[in-house]
C-alpha cells in the first residue's frame, strides 16, 4: 500500500498488479474501498492501481466531514500525480469523480470508463438541498456499518444540475459510459449526447479491453 497526502487526508493508494504500459486507476463506488476490485478478474496489459476515497477504506476521515465529489476528485489527482498518465475507471461516485478527474486533466488522462455503482443518485434542473434529515441520517447509519465515516452520506444524491457535469466532461479527451439496461441518473443521461462520449453494453473486461491501447480490441 502506498500513503499518499491531500490536504488533511492520508490516502491509501493500492498496487494490484505491476507491469509496463499505461496505467489504470480504479475509483471506488460509494460506500466501498479498493477492495471492491478483484485483481485477477482485471484484464488490462499495465500496471493496475486502486484508491480508497477519504473516508472509505484504509484511507482517513476528514475531520468534521465536508464530503464533496470535487474532495475526492483532488484525492484522485493525488493518486494520479504519483503514477502518471492513467486510464481511469470509476463506478458510481467513482465514475463521477472519474470524470472530474478526466476533465481537468486532460493532458494525463487517456480516456474514463464509467460504470455503475453506489453514489450520486441525480438531482433534478436545479440544486435542491431539501432531502429531510431523516434520511441524511438512516444513510450515514448503513456507511457506519460499511466501515466509512458516516458524513460520506451526502454522497449519496447529487444537489448539482445535469448541467454542471456535462460542462465538465466536454474538457475530457474520451469517455465511455457502460451500461446494463438498468436507468441511469439525470447527470450520467446528460453525457449519452456528448461527442466524445459513448456508450458500450459490454461487461467490464470488455470495455477496458476497447481502451487498452495494448489490446487488439483498442483498434
Amino acid at each position: 500500500m502506498i500513503e499518499l497526502r491531500h490536504g488533511r487526508a492520508r490516502l491509501a493508494l493500492h498496487r494490484l498488479r505491476a507491469a509496463a504500459g499505461t496505467p489504470l486507476l480504479l475509483l471506488h463506488e460509494l460506500a466501498a474501498s479498493a477492495a471492491m476490485w478483484e485483481p485477477s478478474a482485471i484484464e488490462w496489459s499495465g500496471p493496475v492501481y486502486a484508491l480508497d476515497f477519504c473516508g472509505h477504506g484504509h484511507s482517513t476521515a476528514i475531520a468534521g466531514g465536508g464530503y464533496t465529489p470535487e474532495l475526492l476528485a483532488g484525492d484522485a489527482d493525488a493518486a494520479l500525480a504519483h503514477i502518471g498518465g492513467a486510464v481511469v475507471a470509476g463506478a458510481g461516485i467513482g465514475a463521477y469523480v472519474s470524470l472530474l478527474l478526466s476533465a481537468g486533466r486532460a493532458d494525463d488522462v487517456a480516456a474514463c470508463l464509467l460504470l455503475p455503482g453506489r453514489g450520486l443518485t441525480g438531482g433534478g434542473a436545479a440544486p435542491d438541498f431539501r432531502k429531510p434529515k431523516v434520511e441524511f441520517m438512516t444513510t450515514a447509519q448503513r456507511m457506519t456499518g460499511a466501515g466509512c465515516d458516516p458524513m460520506v452520506a451526502i454522497l449519496e444524491h447529487d444537489v448539482r444540475p445535469p448541467e454542471y457535469v456535462a460542462r465538465f466532461a466536454g474538457n475530457a479527451r474520451r469517455v465511455v459510459l457502460r451500461e446494463d439496461g438498468a436507468s441511469r441518473p439525470p447527470w450520467w443521461e446528460a453525457l449519452r449526447t456528448l461527442p466524445n462520449a459513448a456508450v458500450e453494453r459490454g461487461d467490464l473486461n470488455e470495455c477496458l479491453r476497447r481502451l487498452d491501447a495494448n489490446s487488439p480490441a483498442s483498434g
